[in-house]
């Protein structure tokens, strides 16, 4: 949410008025960075999502997202609709790589769209496949053919199945023909794509979508401009720099793995921070030297610690590369396992593959006494103001596009 939040106030800095349609847990946010809030379901919703235990399950997290899309798409569309009816203004179209409702409102309306994707892993390839799984990557001299046969088979047995289902029922809803390759025609077919990743991290090759350009990260929060709170900042001041642990502040089920982490300080005898709003991952008690906090802003945080072990979210990875720590990446689902391998691959961190208190201080050990760790050093700005002058540009291309269109 964050990422998209931050895209929405640079455009708003840009002269848009920007819409964001979310639920209502982010309604604070949303004021927070300057937009206005449209409610999405409601609390309960998020909550029920936030608390299924197969939502970051490798075998059955792609059913449990399908589930949530069933929930919300039909309601999502119609308040979609509504807001386009009720606008006198030309009217672009922003939405993240599950966002079907904006390609639906693309279709039956006409109207400029761009699709924002955080992460290299939601792009296919013949040529650099993604990471999907906890073996690793693809052998590199497997041939394209049988890649292609990998895309095809895991379209029709999954992508199309748990996704394209809740999608493709709604269509027949609406009179529309039924979309096969969810997540790789249909989605890539808007007039712009955009991915908030620059290209030194993931070079894109030569068979992902013509319409894709890269800004980089969306290096973005909440608090940035605000230094942390001051029982945060004292606690820091107090001893060496703490090591972070953080399974993605928006997850209710992830007890295992901090209790791991703490158990992993006390082997290393070293301070930590735990970062999650939900007490139901905390172990029955924290020891003296870890302290919990439910949010810190990133860009203030990260610069004082020594390393971080997190989930492999993307936008984690940013600003720990950002901040030049070690991160000891510790994926369950989805595209944490690319990112992993990604922070491998530039030397930023290690991949832990197995949760276990030792694993991870084993890991966080390497990091912190290799000398290499010490010094990272990363090209990193903030692509969102990249982000939103090409949305505007796109603006200002279409036919009836005139000053209008900013306002």
């Amino acid at each position: 949410m964050l990422p998209m939040l931050g895209l929405g106030r640079a455009l708003r800095q840009q002269g848009w008025q920007v819409k964001a349609l979310v639920s209502p847990v982010f309604e604070a946010a949303v004021q927070a960075a300057g937009l206005e809030f449209r409610p999405l379901g409601t609390r309960e919703d998020y909550d029920r999502a936030q608390h299924d235990p197969d939502l970051h399950s490798l075998k059955r997290g792609l059913k449990a997202v399908g589930r949530v899309l069933e929930q919300y798409l039909q309601q999502s569309y119609d308040e979609l609709i509504l807001e386009i009816d009720n606008s006198f203004e030309p009217t672009v179209l922003i939405g993240t790589t599950l966002s079907f409702p904006i390609r639906l409102a693309q279709e039956v309306r006409g109207l400029p769209t761009v699709s924002v994707h955080l992460s290299p892993a939601v792009f296919r390839s013949n040529i650099r496949p993604p990471v999907l799984s906890p073996l690793g990557p693809l052998p590199g001299w497997l041939p394209r053919w049988l890649l292609a046969g990998f895309w095809w088979l895991s379209d029709r047995l999954l992508l199309d199945r748990f996704l394209g289902g809740p999608l493709n029922r709604m269509r027949a809803r609406m009179g529309l023909k039924p979309v096969r390759g969810v997540m790789d025609a249909w989605m890539n077919q808007v007039d712009l794509a955009l991915g908030l990743f620059p290209e030194w991290f993931f070079p894109p090759p030569p068979d992902w979508p013509a319409n894709l350009q890269l800004t980089g990260f969306p290096l973005w929060d909440l608090d940035s401009d605000q230094a942390l709170s001051a029982e945060l900042g004292q606690w820091l001041d107090e001893g060496e720099p703490p090591l972070i642990f953080t399974g993605g502040t928006a997850f209710a089920t992830m007890k295992p793995f901090y209790e791991s982490c703490v158990q992993a300080a006390s082997i290393l005898g070293r301070r930590a921070l735990v970062l999650t709003r939900h007490t139901s991952n905390l172990p029955d008690a924290l020891p003296e030297y870890v302290r919990r906090v439910e949010y810190a802003p990133f860009s203030q945080l990260l610069p004082r610690a020594a390393a971080i072990v997190h989930h492999g979210g993307i936008g984690t990875v940013a600003q720990a590369l950002a901040a030049g720590i070690p991160q000891l990446v510790v994926p369950r689902a989805h595209d944490q396992f690319d990112n992993a391998h990604r922070v491998e691959v530039l030397e930023a961190g290690l991949w832990c593959r197995t949760a276990s208190p030792e694993r991870i201080a084993e890991g966080l050990g390497e990091l912190l006494n290799n000398p290499h760790y010490r010094h990272l050093n990363f090209r990193v700005s903030s692509g969102l103001e990249l982000a939103a002058q090409k949305i505007t540009a796109l603006a200002n291309s279409q036919p009836n596009s005139e000053s209008a269109f900013r306002r």
